[in-house]
């Protein structure tokens, strides 16, 4: 049997130590380049590294398959929260939501009633329609209200002492816990300003120029939302 203490050590070591095995990796640089490539070779040149080396080795190789698949959970995740709250903003905003109706009453003093008004579909009617809404619309886009205000539509025009009174629906989005009469006597301030500041060939009695609260059965509701 051979002497084991008769075994000469390597070259690169002068002594024997304890530590000689931690010595010999120190100084030899691991290459990981060389693992897992080319098959047997590549096999071999794994099992050459220590087995703290290839714990490392194969810990680095879980880390950077499992990356790509954090990182699409990140953004997959990051997607879902922005769309939940998006969502959220959008039920709050939309169903906290109301159609608020309100009829504005314009006297006209420059124009005399005709039995044309009495139908919608006559010239005269849609001729005076036309002037009032354009009024209307005008007024309230150049408004505080001008995100909430929808449309004005005139429905009827009615003799009245010195001339005739055009009725017309106007038609907001406020919230559902907003006062209505608060609402309705900014509606008729704001009317009132934009009749004060109008240079048509209307003439308008402003004072006797007001705006009422209006209420809509659901099925007149509708055809008004889509006409």
């Amino acid at each position: 049997m051979k002497d084991l203490h008769s075994t000469p050590f390597p070259p690169r070591h002068t002594s024997q130590c304890d530590s000689c095995i931690f010595h010999h990796h120190s100084l030899r640089r691991p290459d990981f380049s060389k693992a897992f490539v080319g098959g047997q070779k590549g096999y071999q040149a794994y099992r050459d590294l220590p087995w703290d080396l290839q714990k490392i080795h194969q810990s680095a190789i879980k880390i950077r398959h499992l990356e790509p698949r954090k990182i699409a959970l990140i953004v997959i995740g990051t997607a879902v929260a922005a769309a939940i709250t998006i969502g959220l903003l959008v039920y709050f905003l939309a169903y906290d939501q109301k159609l608020f109706y309100y009829s504005a009453n314009v006297k006209l003093t420059n124009i005399r009633y005709n039995n044309e008004f009495s139908r919608q579909s006559s010239g005269r009617f849609r001729d005076l329609s036309e002037r009032v809404e354009r009024l209307i619309d005008k007024t309230f886009y150049n408004s505080i209200l001008r995100k909430k205000y929808i449309r004005s539509r005139l429905i009827r025009v009615s003799p009245d002492a010195d001339g005739v009174m055009a009725e017309a629906l106007l038609t907001f989005w406020f919230s559902a816990t907003d006062s209505r009469e608060a609402l309705r006597q900014r509606v008729q301030r704001i009317l009132r300003r934009g009749l004060k500041k109008y240079t048509g060939p209307l003439r308008i009695n402003i004072r006797s120029s007001t705006v009422s609260s209006k209420y809509i059965t659901p099925l007149l509701q509708v055809v008004l939302v889509n006409f």
